[in-house]
């Protein structure tokens, strides 16, 4: 078989193709993405001929959640195998589902990987929704913690199985079993309470996280040598897409062989066609294995986005977060956007108050707070990356899940396992160094359907001279090392030694999240006068100083950063740099406003308001005067510390006019700062500062100040609130209505089941009316 793209184009005869790729098929499964190929092209260009052997394909591909009646005596023998699955496991799973689901059964530890739509979650659900212990999954994101959630509470009905996205004992009075979704940061406090729990799985999904050269990294391989330590009865799953060497996770960690497996499985469940564009938008269709598919780029006779567009589909623009922000996409990309008109409807109005009431975002243009990305969700156009409030995130993936997204412009923030899948992914970039992650974006073209039809996808590359360096990411094996960081030699960074140090030796503290060498200098009599003068800045008689004194007194407010930037620097030890000072502070700033109760939609209006000067051009607005001319005030970006080469910049360049100042970029820059800053690395520090003070001196003010930095109140039962996995927009809602919540329960009022269902779904499963 040669040139087979060009041949199914263009001849008339296509019985030869078709025996060919259905030979290999029944012989090998649908393991090759040649054969995947052919019956996409052949789906494409010759659907009538492809419809009469389209029934056979399904049958040797053992797609069985795809109820096709055989035909021939070769597709009996694959019914054969469907019933026999169904009757073993009561499910119509396929080959690939079964051997996973059978291994899990059979073994201590079972490390696969498979493409993206393999339907391992299927199989996943299922072994968690007939577990009778406690089952914690970890995954690498918080957005695939929600993805889980989501899933499993319309998965389970019963009451008495808490699912939770964090290590906690709730709800103890009705618990019968937990299931915890929790990132290896977030897993730590299982081990506080390991007496507790009957833990019998530990799932590792997208455990390639394993393979990061960095505290992440790490931080996973500790979770699993303490897993193993601390449950010894429990059994190991770790689950990737397209590694050629899954055995790794056995091999670092020390499982014992005779009680361990691994397998790779290539098998795919749709099919996906290549193509290429150049400057002038024009498309040619190219194959991987070139001896077969043909040397030469073939030219494609229709564009599939428009194609896929007006067909009422899904495409995926995969993008630099650069060109988010600077909003080139909307030049480059604009042929596209602008056949996406404005939706009506109820549902899609829904989801843009959800997003307009949590970000605090506009869709009205030339006002204050405009948001492009609300605006542009109107017409279908979905804007998706990692510095989007996790919030935002969720409502966005769930618009697209619901079918109102006609075009998804993402960063890499989707190769995550987030189940977004899309008709078309148009690759901007080509990361040859990130050849997984790519290959993860990937598998997003295509949809697995349950119709009795081959289901494929487009991908394209962004240009011709590209097809040789895409070919290679395709053909190349994904492989993990096979020796933990654990066990490595010590790298340049003293503090990840430290960190892998206490790890090793068991010293790091899961209560503060912190090494015994961080607490010691925490707690030294330096550290102890610099708390107190952060306290006595703080309180007043005892009592949070009210935040428009503490705006009013500028050179108390001055003191206060300073003395926050000393205790940092005392962690650090080493004095801060100013780019690192000028971050710090607007971190502390923040966290000053969330202590005074302020949500992140107030935070981002104050941080607009002060950057845009909407005070100052609507002072002069009502004067009647211009305000073209007026320029930002300068605000402080994000940027990870410590990084003493950091310098100081505004987040908007030089003669910015004010009115010109990005909202979203606003909105995304403070969630950096609130999300990879305060909650992932300043909380942990300050936390045990206080909490270390208040042990010592019995100090109630770093009691109070402790928990306003941890939980953001020091009000008991909002933080049980907090606990049951509400948020401070859920406890404005639902406060009134809760009778009493301890660990045991939450006892409603009645008045609960008045409550919209959307307002209420963080707390559904807690819901038990108390008797009269």
């Amino acid at each position: 078989m040669k040139n087979a793209i060009k041949n199914i184009i263009s001849s008339e005869d296509i019985g030869d193709v078709v025996s060919f790729v259905l030979d290999r098929i029944y012989k090998n499964g649908p393991v090759s993405t040649t054969d995947m190929e052919i019956l996409s092209y052949l789906k494409l260009y010759k659907p009538d001929e492809f419809k009469i052997h389209q029934e056979r394909a399904l049958n040797y591909m053992g797609v069985f959640y795809k109820d096709v009646e055989p035909q021939t005596l070769k597709e009996v023998v694959f019914r054969q195998y469907r019933r026999h699955i169904i009757e073993k496991f009561q499910h119509t799973y396929t080959p690939v589902q079964a051997s996973i689901i059978s291994e899990i059964e059979s073994n201590k530890c079972f490390s696969f990987s498979a493409p993206t739509s393999t339907g391992k979650s299927y199989v996943f659900m299922n072994l968690i929704q007939e577990s009778v212990n406690d089952i914690v999954i970890v995954v690498p994101s918080r957005a695939l913690i929600n993805e889980y959630y989501h899933k499993l509470n319309n998965l389970i009905d019963d009451k008495a199985v808490n699912i939770l996205t964090f290590i906690d004992k709730i709800n103890t009075k009705y618990t019968q079993r937990n299931v915890f979704i929790v990132t290896p940061e977030r897993c730590r406090e299982l081990f506080r309470f390991k007496e507790q729990y009957h833990v019998s799985t530990f799932l590792f999904d997208e455990a390639q996280l394993s393979n990061e050269d960095s505290k992440r990294g790490l931080y996973f391989d500790s979770i699993v040598r303490r897993a193993q330590k601390a449950f010894t009865e429990a059994s190991f799953v770790f689950a990737h897409p397209f590694v050629s060497n899954p055995e790794s996770q056995i091999k670092k960690n020390h499982f014992q062989p005779d009680s361990s497996k691994s397998v790779q499985f290539k098998q795919k469940n749709v099919g996906q066609i290549y193509l290429c564009s150049d400057a002038d938008w024009n498309f040619y269709h190219f194959g991987i294995e070139k001896s077969i598919m043909g040397n030469n780029r073939v030219k494609c006779s229709f564009d599939p986005i428009v194609e896929t567009i007006r067909n009422h589909g899904s495409v995926l623009f995969y993008v630099s977060k650069s060109k988010i922000y600077n909003r080139g996409f909307l030049n480059q990309f604009k042929k596209y956007i602008n056949l996406c008109t404005e939706i009506e409807g109820e549902k899609i109005d829904s989801y843009i108050d959800q997003l307009k009431e949590y970000t605090g975002g506009n869709t009205i243009a030339n006002k204050n707070y405009y948001s492009q990305l609300l605006a542009l969700l109107k017409r279908g156009i979905v804007i998706h990356h990692g510095s989007l409030p996790l919030q935002t995130r969720l409502i966005l993936e769930k618009f697209t899940q619901d079918g109102l997204c006609r075009i998804c412009f993402a960063t890499s923030t989707l190769e995550q396992g987030v189940n977004m899948p899309f008709d078309v992914v148009y690759l901007d970039r080509l990361e040859s160094s990130k050849a997984l992650s790519v290959k993860n974006l990937i598998g997003r073209a295509g949809r697995s359907t349950s119709l009795n039809e081959f289901d494929f996808g487009y991908v394209i590359i962004n240009s011709p001279s590209k097809m040789s360096a895409f070919r290679g990411i395709i053909e190349q094996d994904e492989i993990l090392d096979e020796e933990s960081a654990l066990e490595k030699s010590e790298q340049k960074d003293e503090d990840y030694n430290d960190f892998k140090e206490a790890i090793l030796n068991d010293t790091y503290s899961d209560e503060f999240n912190l090494t015994e060498k961080d607490l010691d200098k925490l707690t030294s009599e330096r550290t102890e006068d610099v708390i107190k003068r952060i306290l006595d800045a703080v309180f007043d008689n005892n009592q949070i100083v009210p935040l428009n004194k503490l705006n009013q007194d500028l050179r108390n407010r001055l003191q206060l950063y300073s003395y926050f930037r000393l205790l940092y620097s005392i962690y650090l030890n080493r004095p801060l740099g100013d780019g690192e000072g000028n971050v710090l502070d607007t971190a502390i700033k923040i966290i000053l406003w969330k202590v005074h109760g302020k949500t992140f939609k107030n935070i981002c209006w104050y941080r607009y308001s002060h950057a845009s000067k909407t005070n100052e051009r609507a002072r002069l607005e009502k004067l009647g005067r211009g305000t073209n001319q007026i320029t930002a005030n300068f605000i402080t970006g994000y940027h990870s510390i410590p990084d003493k080469n950091h310098n100081v910049y505004s987040l908007f360049p030089p003669g910015t006019r004010a009115a010109d100042v990005d909202y979203d970029l606003i909105m995304t820059d403070t969630y950096d700062f609130i999300d990879k800053l305060i909650s992932f690395k300043l909380t942990d520090v300050f936390y045990a500062s206080f909490l270390k003070y208040f042990q010592k001196k019995e100090d109630l003010r770093a009691e109070k100040l402790a928990k306003y930095i941890k939980y953001g109140t020091d009000n008991e039962r909002h933080i049980w609130m907090l606990r049951y996995g509400m948020s401070f927009e859920d406890i404005e809602k639902l406060e009134t209505h809760i009778l009493t919540i301890n660990s045991e329960e939450i006892v409603f009022k009645d008045s609960i089941l008045e409550v919209p269902i959307e307002e209420r779904q963080s707390i559904e499963r807690f819901i038990r009316i108390k008797e009269k």
